[in-house]
């Protein structure tokens, strides 16, 4: 009640900044989430009848966006203060900007991971590659190392024919194990012709390579983890229009 009082009056140690809620269960079926939408609006009206003023409200993340079935805020109602200037409203807007909710078709995935070709060489039979030799070639092979690993963010889990990734338009799997700062690819028999080369762009996922749901997918995980992982400081960001 005290600090009730001084939020009133200007002189609480706490500058209040607004209110939010987060739908944990935006979905076209949820009973859940119109029921913590009233619940929240109960909470910003006992605020207000206590004579505080909300200078922003924020509510809807992505997939409450998204859901048109869902009972969504009338700002008229939500915003409108009878002291003061009127609530700011806030949505938030999370992978959906990256199209990374395979719930809702109408949205398409715009990362893409690249990494570059170092090194393209001939395995001979009965050699390894990795961590604990888990890859021995079982024939001569052409194995190409890309400058990522697991600390830039690649899962290690994709390794040993797991993941795939793209270079000049054709897939290779992942051999070996994923290691700290580069991975290795077959590119097929040492007889073969190949023409992957040192400078080559490999895709990881998104673009011509494999779509990152799919990536997700076969981790049992979701789009937003994995692009969240990527470290922020090893791996470039590059925003294109």
């Amino acid at each position: 009640q005290e600090l009730v009082k001084l939020q009133i009056h200007g002189a609480a140690p706490l500058e209040f900044y607004g209110m939010c809620t987060h739908m944990a269960d935006a979905n076209p079926t949820s009973t859940y989430t119109n029921a913590q939408t009233d619940r929240f609006k109960s909470l910003l009206k006992r605020v207000r009848n206590a004579g505080i003023s909300v200078p922003t409200v924020s509510t809807d993340n992505s997939a409450a966006l998204l859901t048109t079935t869902l009972t969504h805020f009338d700002p008229n109602k939500l915003l409108e203060q009878k002291s003061g200037l009127n609530t700011r409203g806030f949505v938030r807007c999370g992978g959906a900007l990256y199209g990374q909710r395979p719930a809702f078709p109408q949205l398409q995935a715009v990362s893409t991971l690249c990494a570059t070709v170092r090194h393209v060489a001939v395995l001979k039979e009965g050699e390894s590659v990795g961590y604990d030799r888990a890859y021995i070639a079982p024939h001569d092979v052409r194995i190409a190392t890309l400058a990522i690993g697991f600390a830039d963010g690649y899962p290690r889990e994709l390794g040993n024919g797991r993941g795939h990734v793209c270079i000049r338009e054709s897939l290779f799997k992942v051999v070996g194990n994923v290691c700290m700062d580069m991975l290795m690819v077959e590119l097929g028999p040492a007889y073969e012709y190949s023409e992957v080369r040192v400078g080559d762009t490999a895709i990881l996922w998104g673009g011509s390579g494999v779509p990152l749901a799919t990536v997700a997918s076969s981790l049992g995980t979701t789009q937003s983890a994995l692009t969240c992982g990527l470290d922020k400081t090893r791996v470039l960001r590059e925003y294109v229009p």
